[in-house]
């Protein structure tokens, strides 16, 4: 029997959840309803904006995936995660928060920088809308893989997010032959319609002869 029912990898970043008026997205000329990535000053501009008005944030790690195997692991399946922080405070958060959630993280250490944020913004409708620095995740590679995880593993799960950079891509592909190898079962999230249109053979690259 496999030690984990899920292992996930992609992008490991600190959400910052706020509710946002469909009026503040326009006047901060935000495209409602999909992930735009923007640098670290773009980013803090948003914040800044934000907490001048008074709002609720609330910060926890996040990235599509490992929301997931967080929501997995919730439910009583046995998750792992694998995903690049920083050396800073918002990467002791994030690793807090996997531990406290029973998600076991890969042991290579982190790396001078930024841990990278996403700001997701909710209206009323119940639309999320992200804004993203990728800061750290960026440069995930292999050194963050847990081979021997993957190997007593039942499913890997993968980020379509990570195909948008080719050392990434590599990473990413190069794990999942691995996981072929080993006869674990591979998902893959499309992530967003931009990284369909823009870097679907990138996809087809990474799912091989299929998923």
């Amino acid at each position: 029997m496999a030690k984990y029912n899920i292992y996930g990898i992609g992008g490991a970043l600190v959400d910052t959840e706020v509710e946002v008026s469909n009026k503040f997205l326009a006047d901060a000329k935000i495209v409602k309803g999909v992930m735009t990535l923007v640098d670290e000053s773009r980013q803090r501009e948003l914040l800044h904006a934000l907490s001048s008005e008074d709002l609720n944030l609330v910060k926890k790690c996040g990235g599509s995936v490992c929301n997931s195997v967080v929501a997995a692991s919730s439910l009583g399946s046995k998750t792992f995660f694998s995903g690049k922080v920083a050396d800073d405070a918002d990467g002791e958060l994030y690793v807090s928060d996997l531990n406290e959630a029973g998600v076991d993280f890969h042991s290579a250490g982190p790396d001078p920088g930024t841990t990278g944020k996403c700001l997701v913004m909710v209206t009323e409708d119940a639309e999320r809308t992200m804004n993203t620095f990728l800061g750290a995740s960026d440069a995930l590679s292999v050194k963050e893989i847990d081979r021997e995880s993957l190997r007593d593993s039942e499913w890997f799960y993968v980020e379509g997010y990570l195909v948008t950079d080719e050392a990434r891509t590599k990473a990413a592909k190069d794990a999942v032959e691995f996981a072929k190898e080993q006869g674990v079962k591979i998902a893959i999230s499309l992530s967003d319609p931009f990284v369909v249109d823009v870097f679907g053979e990138a996809l087809r690259d990474v799912m091989g002869s299929g998923v």
